[in-house]
């Protein structure tokens, strides 16, 4: 490739970089001379410069406390240039049945899958059969970077003609896929949650800073989420083709829908999965272990799925009621109605992709009255909607004496309905 064609390509990964993160503290001072510093970039990946030592940490408390460690801008830059080029090859190694950072293969993708894997195995609930469900421990805080450097060149050598056909410098992806993995954050990180949380909330072997160089991904990088997917897809694989189990695997969790009469030999698979784990640096929580009949349901990526029907559980349904009773209590509710449409909408978005009708109409039932003022009850999308004079357009418009217009819908407009509107 030439100069001007990589700069061209930066330019693109720039823009999906800071896609959703525009206004984050290291993407507005990247902005701010955002030419000169991908020309930078550039050069320091030409002359093999390049280091990804600025990283930061912060501990999430949703759907329970856990790491998230982020790099800078630069990593986040090369973490998207090497997945643009290496996921159309990734999705053809990686197996259907493991679902993870995959377009249209998210958490619903393989609660379906199970549900489709439950009545094949059962012959429409018609022979006995069971699930038996494994949880990794430590998925990530435990991953070996060497192996996981392996897992992407391995890619890279199998496809290195398609990639070079493309003008990509495969030595090169080689050398900034090592970089992007041996980056050690944990060596060189600024802490944005006050360092206590960690001893309040965050078990040491369940956090990348306690661990030795060479251990731990990174809970939050573009990379090591793509790259997580490769790192037990063999497993997985070996599962479903050579043992002829109907196995599915959502990042940690790993579930095997068996009939009856394969209960035993499915069982004695365990203990060798358990194996091949341990030479990747990881293995099977033994105190997650789920073995029942399909009757009893499983409790799966926060639904309970039973025969027939599927229900969001007990836990995810309590954090909304509480959720909707902390914004009951917001005084001035018009200046925050965008941001309580959104929550209660995420809410009723899962619940009406379950057989959770009943459920949903008790939780619209405890908004506060106050509420409605600005909002109705969308029956048809079953869902939130904001009145139209309270919209954010029109709340700026008279808070601000503004005139500011509707968007248009070009797509109604963008083509003539016949030839002679054209002239």
């Amino acid at each position: 490739m030439t100069e001007e064609t990589i700069f061209d390509r930066l330019c693109t990964l720039n823009f999906q970089t800071r896609k959703n993160k525009r206004y984050g503290r290291d993407a507005m001072a990247f902005e701010a001379n955002w030419p000169a510093l991908l020309v930078r970039y550039m050069d320091d990946v030409e002359n093999k410069s390049l280091r990804l030592c600025h990283n930061y940490t912060f501990l999430s408390s949703l759907p329970c406390w856990r790491e998230i460690m982020a790099t800078d801008y630069a990593g986040r830059l090369t973490d998207h240039d090497i997945c643009d080029v290496l996921m159309p090859y990734i999705e053809m190694e990686l197996s259907s049945r493991t679902y993870n950072n995959r377009k249209g293969m998210g958490s619903m993708a393989a609660i379906n899958q199970v549900m489709e894997d439950i009545y094949d195995v059962s012959r429409g609930y018609t022979v006995p059969a069971r699930v038996i469900k494994n949880d990794i421990s430590g998925f990530f805080p435990n991953a070996l970077w060497n192996y996981a450097e392996q897992c992407l060149v391995g890619i890279i050598d199998k496809y290195s003609n398609e990639l070079t056909m493309q003008g990509i410098d495969v030595d090169g992806l080689r050398w900034k896929v090592m970089i992007a993995v041996h980056a050690n954050p944990a060596a060189h990180c600024e802490r944005r949650t006050p360092a206590y949380f960690w001893q309040l909330y965050i078990k040491p072997e369940k956090s990348i800073l306690s661990k030795p160089e060479g251990v731990g991904a990174a809970i939050g990088r573009l990379l090591w989420q793509t790259c997580m997917g490769l790192y037990i897809n063999d497993d997985i694989k070996w599962l479903n083709e050579e043992c002829g189990i109907h196995t599915v695997c959502f990042v940690d969790d790993i579930v095997m829908v068996v009939p009856e009469t394969m209960h035993g030999y499915a069982l004695s698979l365990i203990p060798v999965l358990r194996e091949r784990f341990v030479e990747k640096g990881i293995k099977l929580n033994g105190r997650k272990f789920y073995d029942q009949p399909i009757e009893h349901g499983l409790e799966f990526l926060g639904s309970h799925i039973r025969p027939n029907r599927i229900h969001l559980n007990n836990d995810c349904y309590g954090r909304a009621i509480e959720r909707i009773k902390e914004l009951n209590k917001i005084k001035n509710k018009e200046r925050y109605v965008d941001n309580f449409v959104a929550s209660v909408n995420s809410y009723t978005g899962m619940l009406k992709n379950r057989t959770d009708y009943r459920r949903m109409m008790s939780l619209v039932k405890i908004i506060d009255a106050e509420w409605w003022r600005y909002v109705c009850w969308n029956a048809s999308r079953q869902c939130v909607a904001v009145y139209e004079k309270y919209k954010e357009a029109e709340r700026l418009n008279r808070k601000y004496k503004l005139n500011i217009k509707k968007k248009k819908n070009y797509e109604k407009s963008k083509f003539p309905k016949n030839r002679d509107q054209e002239h």
